[in-house]
């Protein structure tokens, strides 16, 4: 059996993120649940798919397929103790979701505006053992401006290899030496080059050492410069014993570049969302150094800019709602840009009427924040007691970090106290959270 085809694997991805949260499974469940019920996975076995829902072992991924499978015994009577319950829950599944109108439109195209910092990380990138670092909170276009670097050093005829480490599985992560190998597999994979690793790897040299000096060997073997990109550092801060080491190497690597003409070659662009680094020592880091660039919201020039290549045309008055409404956050303002185009019969004021409601174009971005916050009771508190405020309000420096990562906050200007990012998140989270 398969997905109907006028729905998308995404709108199946939003379906059971909503079942997920109507069903009330905690936040371990719904890992597991949106890994064993992706499309991908169907066919594939257990053993094969637990580890990308970063439980601790196989045998509790079962334990919690288990308990799901008995939360949906009231409306699959067949499921048993035996075999065949995931077949039983995927087609019951299947069913709800053909009867599902996902309510969310799929964007027809998106548009781009060049921002004033992308010149700036141009002219960087070209320098000598360059290190440019990006921080922002979710969705505000880290990885756009990431991709737009590696395009531009491309077009120099540099090398570059792009590491989104969200998408490393957890398993990766155990220690520092099974990473860094990873680390260096991933390099030589990308950049197509034939290498034994463990011709370069020696255990009494020790793994960090060993890393640095297969990192030697490329840029020996490659010639022109070459650039790596690191998104979603954040990750590595989960696990404390490698990445002090990590970044440590990083930061080695990019003040090598002082001594070493070889190392000039590396430039590194690191890409993140936090200051709340944890126990790491700043100092043995790359996120003090370099080219620091903090990604901000739209201005309302550069809304109307927008608006303008997706030949849209607001009076005055229609900007200033809009900004009030999103707060000028680029990811709902370029989206809701490219709906207006998608659909000619909704208007501006049609759509933002609706976007704080379960009908809403932004449903499955603010269903996925709900879900989380509802994870974190203590999180999800101090968002709430945000959100009340009529006043910026100060709170736990770590939360407050926390949802800032998330995009769902703002520093304000005194900046030892925070409010919403935009009027959207107080009408779609505060009757959600009380």
């Amino acid at each position: 059996m398969a997905l109907s085809q006028k729905h998308t694997s995404v709108s199946w991805i939003q379906f059971l993120e909503a079942k997920a949260l109507e069903l009330k499974l905690t936040p371990t469940q719904t890992r597991v649940f949106l890994t064993r019920f992706k499309q991908e996975n169907w066919l594939n076995k257990v053993e094969d798919v637990w580890q990308l829902s970063d439980v601790n072992s196989f045998e509790s991924f079962v334990k919690h397929s288990t308990n799901i499978y008995k939360i949906f015994k009231p409306y699959c009577p067949e499921i048993s103790h035996g075999a065949g319950n995931f077949t039983i829950v995927r087609d019951w599944l299947l069913q709800e979701f053909n009867n599902f109108q996902s309510v969310e439109l799929s964007p027809k195209e998106t548009k781009y505006i060049q921002l004033p910092v992308e010149i700036e990380c141009h002219q960087t990138i070209v320098q000598l053992g360059a290190l440019i670092r990006i921080k922002a909170p979710s969705k505000m276009g880290k990885s756009r401006l990431l991709n737009n670097i590696l395009t531009y050093a491309n077009q120099q005829e540099y090398h570059t290899v792009h590491i989104n480490l969200l998408q490393i599985e957890s398993s990766k992560f155990n220690n520092l030496e099974q990473f860094l190998r990873w680390f260096c597999i991933y390099i030589t994979d990308a950049l197509k080059l034939e290498f034994n690793l463990d011709d370069w790897w020696n255990e009494d040299r020790g793994s960090m050492l060993s890393c640095t000096r297969y990192l030697e060997m490329v840029l020996q073997q490659t010639e022109q410069p070459l650039v790596l990109g690191l998104d979603e550092v954040d990750r590595l801060l989960n696990y404390p014993d490698i990445s002090q080491d990590f970044f440590y190497l990083l930061r080695s690597w990019h003040e090598e570049a002082n001594n070493d003409e070889l190392w000039e070659q590396l430039r590194l662009v690191v890409v993140y969302s936090t200051e709340d680094f944890g126990s790491l020592d700043i100092n043995q880091s790359p996120f003090n150094v370099g080219l620091p660039i903090e990604l901000q919201s739209f201005e309302r020039q550069q809304i109307e800019e927008l608006a303008t290549t997706y030949q849209l045309n607001f009076d005055s008055d229609e900007i200033t709602g809009l900004i009030e409404m999103l707060g000028g956050h680029p990811y709902l303002v370029d989206s809701l840009f490219s709906y207006l185009v998608t659909d000619t019969q909704l208007t501006l004021k049609d759509l933002l009427q609706q976007a704080a409601t379960d009908m809403g174009i932004y449903n499955s971005y603010l269903r996925q924040h709900l879900i989380n916050l509802k994870s974190n009771d203590r999180l999800a508190q101090v968002f709430l007691k945000i959100l009340k405020s009529p006043e910026p309000t100060q709170v736990d420096t770590l939360l407050a970090y926390q949802l800032y990562r998330m995009g769902l906050i703002q520093w304000s200007k005194e900046g030892n106290s925070v409010l919403p990012s935009c009027q959207l998140y107080k009408l779609y989270f505060l009757p959600r959270l009380t």
